[in-house]
């Protein structure tokens, strides 16, 4: 089948084009690489299983009430989150074109009460993440790839992270050198040893770090909350439950 473009149009950054095969709704910036995706028809189900695997820290964490995202895309995981939960967003992206976007053809409610959407660069010395925040989850990507935070954007995020706080980030594994990057930035703050979910079949990785270390105790609590969450979230962090790699000096 071939793609139908529902809308194309060029911003200060580049091109932006809505792309429907298949009966899934796709962003794209100018090339093949889906940044956002989702099924009209299936609201509940989150297309990229990336997304899947960022679900799985509102299970780690005992009360995730403010939720931060750094990268708004077509506000999928934005909606998803608004609809499946109770916490508050706190969304960040670098484009001001993706909200009215993310509302004409993603179908997030751009006035939702609990949904805050501001538009900042977030690599500028200028920028102040919202504070406190108890998650949050970095799906920051453009038309060329990973986007590399400053030193001092990871630190300012640290410092806007609550006690016993998570922070989150998808990465690509065919990108080392920015993998291992991201690494040591997150480390500088949080403990090293960070949960990590591959993804199968995909070349996304997704590490949650906080500033504690992960025990197997805080699995087993995961786990538990798994039980008690709405039927989408539920199915999302189960799938995901197991791509995630073993604590260090632990066994499957």
């Amino acid at each position: 089948m071939k793609p139908q473009v529902l809308e194309r149009m060029n911003d200060a950054h580049g091109p932006i084009e809505v792309i429907e095969q298949g009966g899934e709704v796709a962003l794209q910036f100018g090339n093949p690489t889906a940044q956002s995706a989702w099924r009209p028809e299936q609201p509940e189900q989150l297309c990229f299983a990336y997304y899947r695997a960022m679900m799985l820290p509102l299970a780690l964490h005992p009360h995730p009430a403010r939720i931060g995202l750094l990268g708004f895309g077509g506000g999928v995981l934005a909606k998803f989150l608004l609809e499946h939960t109770e916490s508050s967003i706190h969304a960040v992206d670098l484009r001001p074109a993706l909200g009215p976007i993310a509302a004409r053809h993603f179908g997030l409610d751009l006035d939702h009460p609990r949904l805050d959407l501001r538009f900042a660069d977030v690599s500028s010395p200028d920028w102040e993440p919202t504070a406190p925040l108890d998650v949050v989850l970095i799906d920051l990507f453009d038309q060329d790839g990973m986007i590399r935070l400053p030193d001092e954007t990871v630190a300012r995020l640290n410092a806007a992270i609550a006690p016993g706080g998570i922070i989150c980030l998808n990465l690509w594994r065919n990108h080392m050198p920015a993998v291992v990057e991201a690494h040591r930035q997150l480390s500088a703050h949080f403990h090293p040893d960070a949960l990590v979910a591959h993804v199968p079949d995909k070349l996304n990785t997704v590490m949650t770090y906080r500033r504690e270390a992960w025990q197997p105790g805080d699995l087993e609590n995961g786990l538990r909350r798994l039980t008690q969450e709405s039927a989408p979230l539920r199915r999302a962090q189960a799938q995901a439950w197991q791509w995630l790699q073993p604590l260090r000096g632990q066994r499957r």
